[in-house]
């Protein structure tokens, strides 16, 4: 099979992938249904680009993987039907994994801190308080003479926040609320997703009807919005990643590949049953394709390499 040539689609098709790449998510509230109809009913420019954007994403259903060069460059054997779609399947891949290289909509280019993948921004704030961010993250900060604000967009942080009991430190992640006079924290989001695990100090954990307290080595995670019960976690593990390690310990597949693709531009899909397949163990971020090579084989699961985008199952 012949590389193909990455290219970027016009700003108008590049905002429609953005809309579906976010709506086949499963991370849309109907708030996104309502507002992609209203970007539609714009111009008839605008809807073009939708249907453009539609018609990759019926190409993409209609890959098999059957036919896909694995990672080491081999060509399996594939009925000639399915060559024949190969191509606008791959197209539509490289397209869409473009959007996710940087396109997405919950990447918030004007954000006052933001990483790219990889990288890792540390920052000491006015008021004494420091906070790293990984990855693929990005954040807006606010501090003033009576508050402390920080809301984290994407990706994850930690942070030493100067004790002021005058002016707590609030952290906004999502549905997450998060608030402290003083304390060492991590918190992890993937859309609404959030993770917050307490180093040192209290933390007051809350969403729009409950709270919880947490003390060093509570966890606590908001889901669909909803915060739910703390548990016992090793809070070393939490921090891990500002030395080059990905501590897990008994978490699905799915979730360990969102955790990866902090370090690495190009997307992960984990398909089928492999998503649930359960993953323990310590990777160094320094070297994802390794780290990917390594639970591809563990897990005795396929990894297929497209132009711009990844494949497990």
């Amino acid at each position: 099979m012949s590389p193909m040539q990455e290219h970027r689609p016009p700003p108008l098709d590049q905002e429609a992938n953005r809309w579906l790449a976010h709506l086949h998510s499963g991370r849309a509230r109907e708030q996104d249904h309502q507002d992609l109809d209203r970007w539609r009913r714009r111009s008839p420019a605008h809807e073009a680009a939708y249907q453009r954007a539609q018609t990759l994403w019926r190409h993409l259903g209609a890959l098999s993987l059957d036919g896909v060069s694995l990672d080491n460059g081999a060509e399996m054997a594939a009925p000639r039907r399915q060559r024949r779609l190969l191509p606008l399947a791959l197209a539509a891949a490289v397209v869409l994994a473009l959007v996710f290289l940087g396109q997405s909509p919950w990447r918030l280019w004007r954000a006052d801190l933001r990483t790219a993948a990889g990288e890792q921004l540390s920052r000491d704030l006015a008021d004494g308080s420091h906070l790293v961010l990984n990855g693929n993250s990005a954040a807006n900060w606010h501090l003033d003479d009576v508050s402390r604000r920080i809301e984290l967009l994407r990706g994850e942080a930690l942070f030493q926040v100067a004790a002021d009991r005058q002016r707590p430190f609030t952290v906004q992640a999502g549905d997450a609320r998060i608030r402290v006079t003083g304390t060492r924290f991590n918190v992890a989001r993937e859309g609404d997703d959030v993770l917050l695990t307490v180093i040192e100090g209290q933390v007051l954990a809350s969403d729009r009807r409950h709270r919880e307290t947490l003390n060093p080595g509570q966890a606590v995670r908001w889901k669909d919005g909803g915060l739910q019960d703390p548990v016992s976690v090793d809070a070393a593990w939490a921090e891990a990643w500002t030395r080059g390690r990905l501590i897990v310990r008994d978490l699905p597949l799915e979730e360990v590949v969102r955790r990866l693709e902090r370090y690495q531009d190009t997307p992960i899909w984990v398909l089928g049953d492999a998503r649930h397949r359960r993953v323990s163990g310590v990777f160094d971020t320094g070297d994802p394709a390794a780290m990917l090579t390594a639970l591809a084989a563990s897990l005795s699961i396929h990894q297929y390499r497209l132009p711009g985008l990844i494949i497990l199952r």
